[in-house]
Formats: structure tokens, sequence, C-alpha cells
């Protein structure tokens, strides 16, 4: 599936009525990459309208007008069916201030790129839940952070491992307009093997938000269970990760 699903599905949900209509135009899509809306489209363009006709024959939203004759400033009514559109399970949600955030990168780096990076990592990110009915306690097995090896990101993504850090120095990094929507912590290297040199353990991302130091601490001590080590050795320069 095209990339591009992502942020018009995005789109459309932000600018979604109470009756579950919405209006977005292929400009509104076009500016989100930074491509410039000239007299002949871009091939960006054709992908947006197969991604709309994906979502029309999937019966996740109804589109009236002919999609194949519109300008970049025509609107389009799209009437969403709430049963096919809506996640139920196992969804991600992206705030709006976060999506702004992303929305103000400038540079080399394509906010394309940035979301996924985003929503990938924030897909791993779930809110504990408590340990019982009831219960006050919430469960310190599963703490809300993420920490696979951007060797395992950049597998899965289909990216480089230099994007993909780049995309994560955009995410830590706070500006004057914006704080960083993530908090990154180094963990450092362990020896399972003392045959065989350290290996780097990934590095733990969580959401910059009240509480996050209590999260990287029980991740800390849940890594440190699974590979039965009591401590981490510095990290080591030139090492693969887990």
């Amino acid at each position: 599936m095209s990339r591009k699903f992502y942020i018009i599905y995005i789109l459309i949900d932000k600018y979604r009525s109470y009756e579950d209509y919405s209006w977005i135009t292929i400009r509104k899509v076009l500016d989100f990459y930074g491509y410039d809306t000239k007299k002949n489209k871009p091939k960006a363009v054709y992908e947006i309208l197969d991604v709309l006709k994906y979502m029309i024959s999937n019966q996740m939203i109804e589109v009236k007008q002919d999609i194949s004759s519109l300008s970049y400033d025509t609107g389009i009514e799209i009437k969403i069916i709430p049963e096919n559109f809506d996640c139920t399970n196992k969804f991600t949600k992206l705030t709006v201030s976060q999506f702004d955030t992303i929305m103000s990168a400038k540079g080399s780096l394509t906010r394309e790129n940035i979301l996924v990076v985003f929503l990938y990592i924030i897909s791993y990110i779930r809110c504990r839940k408590k340990s019982k009915a009831g219960s006050d306690m919430y469960d310190d097995n599963n703490p809300e952070s993420f920490y696979k090896s951007i060797n395992s990101m950049s597998a899965d993504l289909g990216m480089s491992k230099a994007t993909i850090n780049q995309c994560i120095d955009y995410l830590i990094t706070p500006s004057k307009y914006h704080p960083a929507l993530l908090v990154k912590e180094e963990v450092g290297s362990i020896q399972p093997d003392k045959s065989k040199p350290p290996i780097n353990v990934p590095n733990i991302y969580v959401l910059n938000k009240d509480g996050y130091e209590k999260e990287i601490e029980l991740t800390l001590k849940k890594i440190m269970r699974t590979y039965k080590v009591d401590g981490f050795f510095p990290l080591k320069h030139g090492n693969s990760e887990f």
C-alpha cells in the first residue's frame, strides 16, 4: 500500500465533521509532501487518486464526484463510512499537536518519512493497563516505550538507517515552536557471551509527556530481566545492536 494512504487517511479524519463528512483537496495533500503544484501534474497526484479509489472500493468512504477530473483546489466531498473507516482494534492514536509538529518540518527530510517513522514507533507504545479490574496499580511489566533496533526498523520500513536516524533526531529535538515529540534514552551494551565482544542494546524511546522518566526506568528493568544482566556497559561505537 502507498505510504500516501497514511496522510490521506489522517487528513480525512482531521477535517471530519460530526456528521461523518470531510473535505480535502489535492493541493492540501501535496502541500504536506512539499510538491510544487505546477501545470504538469506530478506523479504524486495519481498516487493520491489511487488511494482514494482504494478507500472507495473498500467502502471506507463514498465520493460522488468524478475524482479523475479533479483540479488541485477542487473540494472533494467525502462521506465517511465509520464501520469500515474507523479502526476498532489495535489502532494508533496521533494527536493534532503531534501532526502539526511533523507538518512544521523543513529541510532535506520529507514529512512523509518523519510521519512513517513516528507512526511506527508509537504503534509499539501502548498505554499500560491496570493489573486487575478495579485496581489502581498498573502493569509494570509492559512499560510505555519503544526499544527495537535501527536495523529492525530499517528492514520493516524499507528505509536506510541514515534516514531513520535523521527522522528520529527531528522527533527528539525541540524547537522554539514546539517541544520534542519523543525522549531518547541511550542504554549501553551487554556481554551475554563472555567469549564475544559486548553488543549494544537498542535505545529506548518514550513519548515526551509527564511521567516519561518512570517508563524509561521500567524499560531498563525489563531489558535487564530479559537478558539476565545486572546493568549495562558503556556504548561500544561501531558494534551492532540486537
